[in-house]
């Protein structure tokens, strides 16, 4: 009898169930090895981010977190060309040079990645220079202060994002997160507390001062992650010379992956932007709590999307429609069960949380909080639509679909901002997730013919 997987769990407990699947050298098993690894890491990521946004929201202020956060938001959003698209060439090229046993490519991959984008790294520091003489009114004393002191982050975020590329590639996912998911944040976390514990009395801690700490955590969360990488490369890769002969290729192929990374960045960081270019510092601090909280809802879409990259790559190279789908719907129908308990509770009773964990003038981030939640909901169940495009090289259909999102954020943000401040930042992050993905999921449709939703497939329900 051909039952799906989810109704085989009623039959036995869960427990058994899944040490019973994680056996074994299956695709489900791997998978099921990977994305437990992988979700373990997000949750303490997301308990750690809990605890360092909780610290910096009462040791800086609503005001001072509201500075921070708005020149770290500026910071990463610099980074994005910086990264030009590499880190998602290198996943993809590793999986297949791997494959392959290209071992020359491989070492020729990562030398290219990394040197384009130090390149491009020292070109951005620069602008971040220049923007600092240039001073715009929106920039005063405490965010040009920040800005001073975190502009260092720039190439240690991009070229992090290239190792932590390379590590996945491999499929060593956990240990390609732990680095930035782990280290930095805790690290980041001792730092503030440890300061804040010995030197209150003497000096509060500013948001440039921050700024330095996180700068510190990542500096040595980078110095790790290299040290990993260096300890996971295959033996195989390094006895050969680094072939480079297919830098131009990689060049192609990461021009429309940079710009589909910038747009989905700026597509989640757009709104802290606009709140701190149109509203006040406090209301960045109280909008960027709500953000917090609404990640938690996809924490899990993150986790298994860490793992299923290079599963699509190997599988569409294979030219396995039937695995792409399968994998599509599992992880779908994952992604988005994992996410309905924290939008209910933070739903219910995200007034009262937000009171508890931050302070009562938190609580006025709760409507701002209530949209974001169920626009991440949304944005679960609508599956890896992203992942599925950039790993079966149609990246260009990603970028058309983000693109348009963006614009619409951009527009709705100019907006409703202005006169519904966080509200209005919450609604227009919502809708253009809706946008986004809607518009990604029919080019999904189109061009692979895979259903990536949670509705799932005939054939994925014969197979899962």
């Amino acid at each position: 009898m051909k039952v799906t997987f989810l109704s085989e769990l009623t039959e036995q407990t869960l427990l058994r169930k899944l040490q019973r699947l994680a056996k074994g050298d299956s695709l489900r098993a791997r998978l099921l090895r990977g994305g437990a690894g992988s979700l373990i890491v997000k949750s303490l990521n997301a308990v750690i981010a809990f605890l360092l946004a909780i610290t910096l929201a009462r040791t800086l202020g609503a005001e001072g977190f509201g500075v921070y956060s708005f020149i770290l938001t500026l910071i990463t959003l610099l980074a994005i060309p910086a990264q030009v698209g590499v880190p998602q060439v290198v996943i993809r090229e590793t999986a297949k040079a791997q494959s392959a046993q290209h071992w020359g490519r491989l070492r020729g991959l990562w030398k290219w990645a990394n040197r384009y984008v130090l390149m491009f790294s020292l070109v951005l520091m620069a602008c971040a220079i220049a923007l600092l003489f240039l001073r715009p009114s929106w920039l005063y004393e405490d965010r040009w202060n920040a800005l001073f002191a975190g502009m260092l982050l720039i190439p240690v975020i991009a070229l992090a994002n290239v190792r932590a590329g390379a590590l996945r590639g491999l499929r060593h996912i956990v240990i390609g997160l732990l680095p930035e998911k782990i280290i930095k944040p805790a690290l980041t976390l001792v730092l503030i507390l440890l300061v804040s514990i010995f030197s209150y009395s003497h000096f509060p801690i500013e948001p440039w001062f921050a700024l330095v700490l996180h700068m510190g955590a990542a500096s040595l969360a980078f110095m790790f992650g290299a040290y990993m990488l260096r300890k996971n490369m295959p033996p195989s890769a390094r006895q050969v010379a680094a072939d480079l002969s297919a830098r131009r290729d990689w060049r192609r192929a990461a021009a429309p992956l940079a710009m589909v990374a910038g747009f989905q960045l700026i597509n989640s960081h757009l709104d802290i932007l606009m709140v701190g270019y149109f509203r006040t510092d406090e209301e960045v601090g109280l909008y960027k709590v709500a953000v917090q909280f609404a990640l938690l809802v996809i924490f899990g879409l993150r986790a298994i999307e860490q793992v299923i990259q290079p599963y699509y790559s190997a599988a569409y190279s294979r030219g396995d429609a039937a695995q792409l789908q399968k994998i599509a719907t599992a992880s779908a129908r994952a992604m988005f069960f994992l996410g309905v308990v924290p939008t209910l509770v933070l739903l219910v009773f995200g007034s009262e949380i937000l009171g508890v964990f931050f302070g009562n003038e938190y609580k006025a981030a709760y409507m701002a909080l209530s949209i974001l939640v169920i626009g991440q909901l949304v944005n679960a169940a609508f599956g890896s639509v992203v992942q599925l495009l950039n790993m079966t090289g149609n990246e260009k259909a990603t970028l058309r679909g983000v693109f348009v999102a963006a614009i619409c954020n951009i527009v709705l943000n100019i907006l409703l901002v202005p006169s519904y401040g966080m509200e209005g930042a919450a609604f227009a992050t919502a809708m253009t997730l809706f946008l986004w993905n809607f518009a990604l999921y029919i080019s999904v449709r189109k061009k692979l013919d895979i259903e990536p939703s949670i509705i799932g497939s005939r054939l994925s329900r014969k197979q899962c």
